[in-house]
């Protein structure tokens, strides 16, 4: 592997090979329910009612946005600009900045990739809050770096003196997610400004301010200041790489396009690792438009700050504890174990996510008020014991979607616990996998009977022996389902 300056640039040729290992990755997460028609409905029509587990914008694209699509569907036979560069210039005159400083690519999923790519090496280490989200940690590990993970606050919040107790001078990079995802909880700008001088120079600092655009309650904000963009450290030549998206706030999701701003020495070596033509036509002329309409994106954040009020009056009224949001979604305690009100929730339509070793939380996204009206009712039948509608007189609910709950805990230290449920008998294969898709343990292949089962991993492999600390995927089969979840080993 040869170096250039302080980041490790790949051969083409090794950087293929990692992507058959990335592929690895993608055919384990596969989850089949959809194919085998198990899946909720909702998964498979265009309307998506109930989806508040993605984090979406339930007002959908700019009208803008839509019409430029509409008008470069007759030039999806031509290929786009190679690397963005339409939209590169016009965020470089946006923010006035030269276009060597930006990047633009599908999504902030390909933005994550290329700062792993770019800011990890073998022997080296990256530092991150925990939970937080987790596709630059898994990359970084997946291309040599150890992690560090470090526990959020006590309000849920990223601990930056904590981040920096763990920095060494093997740390090639800290990504921090702000907003935070899954807490949606904010780092004070001037506290993220002092941290990041406080950084060895060799420090990249990536920011992912995917979820920029619905802050709106920085309580500790001058007057008439708004707050602001950690692209404001880049301007002021700090070592930075801001990733920006256009799938939340814009509603460009299934569009995949997204950007990162930095310093050139940064953000060149990312260029290095980038494939062409990644931004499809009609996306790359959505983005462009999407700008243009500011009043979508107020109107988005009102939406997302009126579904959240609504909620959270409710959470009050039913005694639930939840972190407060900065965000356009939310997390809530519900006071019991959450995997199974998760499930129930989605049994009546209704889809929201668990996990990140938070075992009483459920992270829901704001839809429209009806959806969120829709949620809050689901929400006090399940609390409250109301029979489910497929249960009969006082016969045991049975499950009509196959389950493969979260891990707990997650994080793990020496074991953890791993339910499925099976709505009937069936051959059940329950196998662990590294992070580069090589299998570890099988934890159970044969047949079981209907209902829930629990296995438990005490991070060792097939032959007992103990394996290292690091991300790992569990994988349930049973029939024509597929479900894959992650989980952290710390020791």
């Amino acid at each position: 592997m040869e170096e250039s300056g302080r980041y490790n640039v790949f051969s083409r040729r090794a950087f293929m090979e990692t992507i058959t290992g990335a592929a690895a990755i993608a055919l384990i997460g596969l989850d089949r329910r959809a194919i085998a028609g198990s899946s909720p409905p909702n998964e498979l029509i265009t309307d998506y009612v109930g989806r508040l587990c993605y984090n979406e914008n339930p007002l959908g694209p700019s009208p803008l946005a839509v019409e430029a699509i509409k008008n470069n569907a007759s030039m999806a036979h031509r290929y786009s600009d190679w690397y963005g560069e339409s939209l590169n210039a016009e965020l470089a005159s946006r923010y006035d900045l030269l276009s060597s400083k930006i990047i633009c690519g599908a999504g902030a999923t390909e933005m994550l990739r290329l700062c792993a790519l770019a800011f990890s090496q073998p022997g080296g280490n990256v530092v991150v809050p925990n939970p937080s989200y987790g596709q630059f940690p898994a990359d970084a590990e997946f291309f040599g770096s150890s992690v560090r993970y470090v526990d959020l606050d006590a309000n849920y919040g990223v601990d930056l003196q904590g981040l920096m107790n763990n920095v060494d001078s093997n740390t090639t990079a800290v990504c921090i997610t702000n907003p935070n995802n899954p807490t949606a909880t904010i780092v004070d700008p001037r506290d993220l400004t002092v941290f990041v001088d406080n950084l060895p120079s060799q420090v990249v600092t990536i920011v992912d301010e995917a979820y920029h655009e619905f802050i709106s309650s920085w309580s500790r904000r001058p007057v008439n200041k708004t707050y602001p963009s950690a692209i404001e450290l880049v301007r002021s030549g700090k070592n930075v790489v801001v990733v920006k998206t256009f799938s939340k706030a814009y509603g460009l999701a299934g569009a995949r396009i997204g950007y990162a701003v930095g310093p050139t020495s940064a953000i060149s070596p990312m260029r290095s690792y980038q494939i062409y033509a990644t931004i499809s036509r009609p996306s790359l002329e959505a983005a462009k438009a999407s700008l243009d309409d500011q009043r979508h994106i107020r109107k988005t954040v009102i939406l997302a700050r009126e579904t959240k009020a609504y909620c959270f009056d409710n959470f009050d009224r039913m005694r639930l504890e939840y972190i407060p949001s900065d965000t356009n979604f939310f997390m809530v305690d519900v006071g019991r174990e959450a995997d199974p009100v998760r499930a129930q929730l989605a049994e009546r339509g209704i889809y929201v996510r668990t996990g990140w070793g938070m075992p009483n939380h459920l992270r829901v996204s704001t839809g429209t008020m009806q959806e969120m009206t829709d949620f809050i009712t689901a929400l006090e039948e399940v609390l409250g014991g109301i029979p489910n509608p497929n249960q009969k007189g006082d016969a045991p609910v049975i499950p009509t979607m196959i389950e493969l709950y979260q891990a707990y805990p997650n994080p793990f230290n020496s074991s953890t616990l791993i339910r499925i449920l099976l709505p009937g008998a069936d051959n059940a294969r329950l196998e662990i996998f590294d992070i580069r898709g090589r299998a570890v343990k099988i934890l159970t292949s044969r047949a079981l009977g209907a209902g829930e089962h629990s296995f438990v991993w005490n991070g060792t492999n097939q032959s007992g022996h103990s394996v290292s600390s690091g991300s790992y995927f569990y994988r349930l089969t049973s029939s024509d389902n597929v479900i894959t979840r992650k989980m952290l080993l710390i020791k």
